[in-house]
């Protein structure tokens, strides 16, 4: 499939000739007589690469420019100045509203092929770079998802098949235990569906002006009975007992308590995770000047600068090491919800010693 120019020029000399010569070259090009004009061919049809006079009717380059980029699906086109003004002030404008490159008039037509060809490479570059990404991306999730969700299944699955050809050979208590790990896995297959759906949305939501609100409204208490109730679910969950003490005092933070109560038991769940019978896990919540830190302190798995830098949705860290449940989506979900409410996340992870992280929320100020 050839690549697809779209040429914004007023100038009708110019306009044919370009046009003439890079469809000699190869090219697919489409035309526009003014910034308008142009500005509506693009958003028709997707161009690879844009060139576009400056001095034009109707809009004139920098509109163009500013369309181009503030429109999602246009927003990473190559985009060149083909145009006579070259003052110092012109180009930088250009080059600060997102144009790509700049051609002064008259130019060669061998410095535009040039130019064009630069361009169209390194956006090739750019987008070779991106499907590497997606596709290590995907095969993370793929692989995750799959270990996760069997394991689910397989616990649901496996004591639902024992209670249906063993019923009349089993005592009370031990259909009991059956059902309470059934209900084990069920729990956590829920979670995890639960955390891929708002990492979803965290992510959907990234770039629009809703996010902010969407996640961010309300107010809530964290308390010691709440941290209790999420330490005991949390606890339920795991197949060993871990000692576990608190300290946490009462106060009201500028978070909804759905993404309280999210944050918290994450964080919880991470640690439990990361912890062996013989350890105990300690939380702490305490307010800080205008701020309310609840923190979390476990000594399972080390954890790095490198790793802090690295937090990212479905990433996990030393996986063949360390058995892992879940998506790696906790500190992710924690770090975004924490940052849209103007709070903090700080991990401390000396390569001796224990693991603490806290949360800092600000409080809800009294009027």
């Amino acid at each position: 499939m050839s690549t697809q120019i779209l040429l914004i020029e007023d100038e009708v000399q110019i306009r044919e000739n370009v046009q003439e010569l890079l469809t000699l070259c190869g090219y697919q090009v489409d035309t526009a007589s003014n910034g308008r004009e142009g500005i509506g061919q693009a958003l028709l049809q997707r161009p690879d690469l844009i060139l576009c006079d400056i001095m034009m009717p109707e809009a004139n380059g920098y509109q163009v420019l500013d369309a181009v980029r503030n429109n999602r699906l246009l927003a990473s086109v190559p985009f060149i100045f083909l145009t006579a003004k070259t003052e110092p002030g012109d180009i930088r404008q250009g080059m600060i509203k997102g144009a790509d490159d700049y051609l002064t008039k008259p130019f060669t037509f061998e410095n535009l092929l040039q130019t064009i060809t630069s361009r169209l490479q390194r956006e090739a570059l750019r987008k070779a770079d991106i499907n590497s990404q997606i596709e290590e991306y995907r095969h993370r999730f793929t692989s995750l998802s799959a270990h996760e969700y069997n394991t689910c299944l397989n616990g649901i699955i496996g004591f639902s098949t024992l209670l249906v050809d063993q019923y009349q050979a089993l005592d009370k208590d031990e259909i009991l235990s059956f059902i309470e790990m059934i209900k084990v896995s069920g729990e956590r297959l829920k979670r995890s569906l639960n955390n891929v759906q708002l990492m979803d949305e965290l992510q959907h939501l990234q770039s629009t002006n809703s996010l902010y609100s969407y996640f961010s409204e309300g107010s809530s208490f964290v308390t010691a009975e709440l941290v209790e109730e999420l330490t005991q679910a949390v606890e339920y969950r795991q197949s060993q007992k871990i000692d576990y003490c608190s300290q946490v005092n009462t106060a009201q933070v500028r978070m909804s308590e759905e993404n309280v109560r999210i944050c918290i038991e994450e964080l919880i769940d991470n640690a439990f995770k990361f912890s062996s019978v013989n350890q105990t896990v300690h939380m702490r919540g305490a307010i800080d000047q205008e701020d309310y830190c609840f923190s979390i302190t476990n000594t399972g798995q080390p954890f790095t600068p490198e790793n802090i830098a690295q937090i990212a949705p479905y990433k996990q860290f030393d996986r063949k090491q360390y058995e892992q449940q879940g998506f790696g989506l906790g500190l992710s979900i924690v770090k975004s919800l924490v940052q849209l409410n103007e709070g903090k996340l700080i991990i401390e992870s000396p390569s001796a010693g224990p693991t603490t992280v806290t949360i800092r929320l600000p409080m809800l100020q009294a009027s």
